[in-house]
């Protein structure tokens, strides 16, 4: 957008040296009276490549120490609408991948399969194949392709490798969500999906399996490259992990506590005893508040009842003093719960994941 003031034209453009979020402002020095000879005059000082670098160095300190040694150069007067022009190619030229920020900043800024058309077609094939009753498995199967990531060597993670580790002990019962998501891959292997990856499937069934079960709309990245081999053995935290044994493993994915807990409150679906086996809600801290397990005022029958409600490694969270802060404001506020998942599910799914 041009601005006028004292003679000069102001053109707003992003930074492109550096990404600020602020505009830079290149002055440009208005058309002035035309001479008998049809040129327009204007000063050595109102430059184009003067006045820009003039404010590079009002911008930047490295640039100000070496200010003394920059000198103007003179250039032909230039107009309002070439001064359009010009920053119009220099936001044209300009990477997108160098302005995106924020969790996402690891996908690819753009992606020849992520396209309208493309979503479309997958949310036919979801709603086709994806049925309340197996969304349980298929949010596990998420996780289960998502948490061999390791920061670290920084390999594993959403890659649709898990589809070469269901043998591992770790994975009994995948199968059960994999059926679906294969069916969701298989439907869009014709049409303006086809170039979605299995990865991508996954990771849009599980966001898919949140929503039917009444939890967050959550719209992931698309465009993720299938692994053709399984990840490395062992990584997958077992199921009677200690509190801090947890945030360990957990912390070894890149993740914090909080991100830990709030992942943690997908167990509310499943039938492991966290209110309703296919509502997605915050019953899953609610009980852990609640430690029903431990009630000494329950009878031997309720107790050992009681007893099978979620996992040791659910149990031991309830009780891990970092972890309780989380539990309670999780337990007090399911809106914060909804965004909170959100944004460690986008995050699980792109751990590690290369996109094309």
């Amino acid at each position: 957008r041009g601005q006028e003031s004292r003679g000069r034209v102001y053109v707003a453009m992003s930074s492109i040296s550096s990404f600020r979020a602020s505009p830079t402002y290149v002055l440009l020095p208005r058309r002035g009276r035309a001479s008998r000879g049809g040129a327009t005059s204007t000063s050595r000082g109102d430059t184009l490549g003067h006045r820009a670098r003039r404010h590079q160095r009002e911008c930047d300190p490295a640039c100000r120490a070496s200010a003394s040694r920059d000198q103007p150069t003179s250039a032909p007067a230039t107009t309002r609408r070439e001064a359009l022009v010009f920053a119009a190619s220099l936001v044209a030229t300009t990477p997108l991948a160098a302005l995106v920020a924020g969790p996402l900043s690891a996908v690819a800024a753009s992606s020849r399969v992520d396209t309208p058309e493309a979503r479309a077609a997958l949310r036919a094939a979801l709603e086709a194949n994806i049925v309340k009753t197996k969304a349980p498995a298929v949010l596990r199967l998420v996780f289960h392709d998502a948490g061999t990531f390791r920061t670290a060597t920084n390999d594993g993670g959403m890659n649709a490798s898990v589809r070469y580790e269901l043998s591992r002990p770790e994975s009994f019962g995948l199968k059960r969500g994999l059926g679906p998501v294969t069916a969701v891959y298989d439907a869009t292997r014709d049409g303006p999906a086809a170039g979605l990856s299995f990865a991508d499937c996954i990771a849009a069934a599980g966001a898919y399996a949140v929503e039917i079960t009444g939890g967050p709309v959550i719209e992931v990245p698309l465009g993720r490259i299938d692994a053709d081999k399984a990840d490395p053995e062992g990584r997958m935290p077992g199921e009677s992990l200690t509190g801090a044994e947890q945030r360990d493993a957990f912390g070894a994915m890149g993740m914090s506590t909080q991100e830990m807990v709030a992942l943690a409150g997908a167990h509310t679906i499943g039938g492991k005893g966290f209110g309703e086996p296919y509502s997605f809600d915050n019953e899953y801290y609610k009980t852990l508040l609640k430690q029903p397990w431990a009630d000494t005022t329950k009878t031997k029958e309720e107790l050992d009842m009681a007893s099978h409600i979620g996992l040791t490694s659910d149990k031991n969270l309830a009780v891990d003093e970092p972890s309780l802060d989380y539990i309670r404001a999780y337990a007090a506020d399911q809106d914060k719960f909804f965004a909170d998942f959100s944004k460690v599910y986008v995050k699980m799914t792109t751990m590690g994941a290369k996109f094309a």
